[in-house]
């Protein structure tokens, strides 16, 4: 396979990360209930902490998927199998298709797929947090929930990672920019706040996008498992 399809694979992949609702949710409502309880210093000292927690989980999920697949190739594992390609194809689609049905709940807001319970949890412990940990740790766990959507495209991006080459520098620099772009709401959410403008707009500019972002990643989904059957399988 060339390197086209890889790159344009990654960045599919990485449109996705940087569309999904999450974990932008979880720290948009922290930061308001930080904002209301302290200063906007100690706030915007928190919100870091909250980014940090999220990166360092997102670090933690994708280099255990890599690593797990480069020990993995040393094996009699056949990564180029035309089973295993069509059953990552396959999960790709499936997500493609119930995307727009389950991620974004009925209604006019933007609840998603959650429970109620564990939305409540959430809520909860926006509203309680009173320490860099406690931000530390939303961020953290704000990644878990989504890991049905993402698990994929950790290992998707990972194996397209190692078909650029063999050069520790590049794979290192493709793992950064990966990370970067998950987190990148978060850290636009933070500058758009620090900057003095308020929740409402942002609650806004989510609401305004929400069926864009059901079906564009959705057809993200079905693209990428497009683009890996016609260069795994067909070879064109």
């Amino acid at each position: 396979m060339n390197v086209f399809a890889p790159v344009v694979i990654l960045i599919l992949a990485m449109l996705i990360m940087l569309l999904l609702q999450l974990s932008p949710g979880v720290f948009l409502l922290f930061s308001h209930y930080a904002s209301g309880k302290y200063s906007r210093r100690k706030s915007s000292d928190q919100s870091l902490f909250f980014i940090f927690g999220a990166e360092i989980c997102t670090t933690l999920i994708f280099l255990s998927v890599y690593f797990i697949l480069t020990a993995l190739y040393v094996t009699p594992i056949d990564f180029e199998n035309n089973i295993l390609i069509w059953i990552t194809a396959g999960i790709f689609a499936a997500i493609g298709a119930v995307f727009p049905i389950c991620y974004f709940r009925n209604g006019k807001g933007t609840k998603l797929f959650i429970s109620r319970r564990l939305a409540v949890a959430f809520d909860k412990k926006a509203s309680s947090a009173k320490s860099r940990s406690d931000a530390f740790t939303l961020g953290f766990i704000s990644i878990l929930p989504e890991l049905f959507f993402t698990l994929p495209i950790y290992f998707l991006s990972s194996l397209e990672i190692m078909q650029l080459g063999d050069s520790p520098l590049l794979r290192g620099f493709l793992i950064l920019i990966f990370i970067l772009i998950a987190i990148a709401p978060l850290i636009a959410t933070h500058v758009y706040l620090d900057f003095g403008h308020n929740f409402v707009e942002i609650a806004k500019f989510r609401i305004r996008n929400k069926n864009f972002n059901r079906f564009f990643i959705s057809s993200l989904y079905f693209l990428i498992a497009i683009i890996v059957i016609t260069f795994r399988i067909i070879n064109l």
